[in-house]
């Protein structure tokens, strides 16, 4: 997916929720922006958004000397969906279909996307995933393709949402497949690392590996061997959230065997996937 003209809007964005979280004064706030402004001039739109709203950000915790600004946040997402953890595995009981549920409840999780909103209604996320369910919905699909698997990649997201992540990963693990859940080699805005995997035991149930690289998304400029070897051979591959959409979507090589679930929280991301802003996807493009 290519950069639009409203992506411009979003890194300047995100850089001032950054600044905001690492407690940056208004003053030096302002001055930062300006620069970045210059920087994002520079910029090749070309470069899917994923792309270069990490370029943005890594020139940002430069100018303000902090590699992790969502350190604390992470942990508090965490910590706030580890409190859930009990009754989300509670839904599953009461559910006809416990596999559809568990990607409902994965993709509820993706509204704790701190890189866009400073707050979140984790429980008005539920309950709308639960009861709307998916704008776009290819799950027979992945039914079919799942029975001839052996494993599953699972590309994450978000602190927090791994926890909602957990819940498929054990499903998918009860139903006999093994899962490889692939989160940020370092910190880039509030995605998941490996600390964060350990921290809600995702290690526990699934291998867990890194792409290589802290890039928002799939950055195939710098991600690792490993993962671009998974990514060329494995059977079936969901993945979470808007940056690994917008790395994702136009690469043939993966087209057939790649499952996206997430929301859509902007507008030139719905007009690529073909839904409209605050749809709940689960689809293979």
């Amino acid at each position: 997916m290519k950069a639009y003209i409203d992506c411009v809007h979003c890194y300047l964005k995100q850089a001032a929720s950054c600044m905001a979280f690492a407690h940056v004064d208004e003053d030096r706030q302002h001055q930062v922006i300006y620069e970045l402004m210059d920087f994002v001039k520079g910029m090749d739109r070309r470069n899917t958004p994923a792309e270069n709203s990490t370029e943005a950000l890594l020139e940002v915790y430069k100018k303000i000397a902090n590699d992790d600004p969502y350190k604390e946040a992470k942990k508090s997402s965490n910590d706030l969906a580890l409190k859930l953890y009990p009754a989300l595995k509670d839904l599953l009981e009461d559910s006809e279909d416990r596999l559809y549920s568990a990607l409902k409840i994965s993709v509820a999780g993706n509204i704790i996307d701190l890189g866009i909103n400073k707050s979140f209604d984790i429980q008005g996320s539920l309950q709308y995933s639960l009861k709307t369910g998916f704008a776009k919905d290819d799950y027979r699909d992945f039914l079919g393709k799942l029975q001839k698997a052996k494993e599953v990649v699972i590309i994450g997201d978000n602190a927090g949402e791994i926890v909602f992540d957990r819940i498929l990963v054990e499903e998918l693990t009860r139903r006999g497949k093994k899962v490889i859940y692939v989160v940020k080699e370092g910190p880039i805005l509030n995605d998941s690392t490996m600390e964060d995997a350990f921290y809600v035991g995702m290690d526990k149930v699934a291998r867990v590996i890194t792409t290589g690289s802290r890039y928002l998304g799939v950055s195939f400029n710098h991600i690792s061997q490993e993962f671009l070897s998974l990514l060329q051979n494995s059977e079936l591959i969901i993945s979470k959230g808007q940056a690994n959409f917008e790395t994702l979507e136009d690469q043939s090589f993966t087209k057939g065997r790649i499952y996206y679930l997430l929301k859509i929280k902007c507008e030139g991301v719905g007009r690529v996937a073909g839904v409209n802003f605050g749809d709940i996807v689960f689809f293979n493009k």
